[in-house]
């Protein structure tokens, strides 16, 4: 697909020997993922875990309470709230779910327990403040909450008191982006632009958003209804074609996934059916413990995805350095 800047893919990143050390490595992937951002050029694929609390020692601040609750512990949370039997496994969320909507007295307490779980008390963190402002002209993400978009609005209002806006244009500044949520009734999607622009950024909520009780992908069967979606005919996939072409043209930077999840790798090869392995892009994943099967088949076989094994507290500081020449704000 042609693009209005110079096309960054593939061939052009910097090779890297094998025998380099792991801080070497780390270091040139640093380099090559900071380049693809300054051009505007990557895709930021967004987990739950990327509301990771601040790691103790942090010159971050980011406490528990701030976070939402993601994988076993809002699990734990919705299955001590519909009394979820303790002979059952209560890490499995999607069971958990079901369960919960099943004793539910009423349709719709599952979507308002989990939008008060992740809502109430909660805010953006520095390490998505710090996104924000690198520029992402395309953000996919698994994460029902609005944090994302509020971090969008706090870099807007920031931008317009350093011009100089009065006190009552920066409170009522909010960020200028375009989101398309997934829904399971069938209508036409809408997709990014053919080229999308960092300035008015393309926020793909693949698995619902609080504000729409029908949309959250949370129980088994939300997952099987979603998949099958994805092979919709074109103008009914819940990723349009706009958004597949520039995946297949820029990298992906994943933050906050575990790829061990099943049902993301199910989503990563169901977005690249059909593709030889040569048209895939590069895409790095930010996982500090990556499984060891997961790491073999998906890295050292398959060369899927480069992982970049350090704590996001410590990544995310470290290609805003590269990318914005300065120390992330706090």
């Amino acid at each position: 697909m042609s693009s209005s800047q110079d096309n960054l893919g593939g061939a052009d990143a910097t090779p890297q020997p094998e025998n380099q050390s792991d801080e070497e490595r780390y270091q040139g992937d640093l380099q090559d993922i900071a380049e693809y951002i300054r051009h505007h050029q990557c895709i930021l694929f967004l987990g739950s875990a990327v509301h990771a609390p601040a790691p103790p020692g942090s010159k971050y601040s980011y406490p528990r309470e701030k976070s939402p609750p993601f994988g076993e512990r809002l699990s734990k949370m919705l299955g001590k709230a519909c009394q979820y039997p303790k002979k059952e496994d209560p890490r499995n969320l999607q069971r958990v779910a079901l369960y919960f909507e099943k004793q539910a007295p009423f349709p719709g307490r599952l979507h308002k327990k989990v939008r008060d779980i992740v809502e109430i008390g909660r805010e953006p963190s520095p390490i998505l403040r710090g996104l924000a402002r690198m520029g992402f002209p395309i953000v996919i993400t698994t994460n029902y909450d609005h944090l994302y978009e509020e971090a969008l609005s706090q870099v807007a209002r920031e931008r317009a008191q350093e011009r100089g806006d009065s006190p009552e244009v920066v409170a009522s500044t909010v960020a200028d982006y375009q989101k398309w949520v997934y829904t399971p009734k069938r209508m036409v999607t809408t997709d990014c632009d053919s080229e999308p622009t960092y300035q008015r950024p393309y926020l793909l909520k693949i698995h619902g958003d609080i504000d729409r009780k029908d949309s959250m992908v949370i129980t088994d069967e939300d997952y099987i209804d979603f998949i099958l979606r994805m092979n919709d005919s074109l103008d009914f996939r819940p990723v349009g074609e706009n958004v597949r072409k520039h995946l297949l043209d820029w990298p992906t930077l994943f933050i906050g996934y575990r790829l061990g999840d099943y049902n993301l790798r199910l989503l990563f090869k169901t977005l690249r059916w059909n593709l030889d392995d040569r048209e895939i892009p590069e895409n790095y994943s930010v996982d500090i413990r990556p499984d060891v099967l997961i790491r073999y088949w998906w890295e050292e076989r398959r060369k899927y995805v480069r992982f970049i094994t350090k704590d996001l507290w410590q990544f995310v500081p470290d290609v805003y350095f590269q990318v914005m020449g300065e120390e992330m704000p706090q």
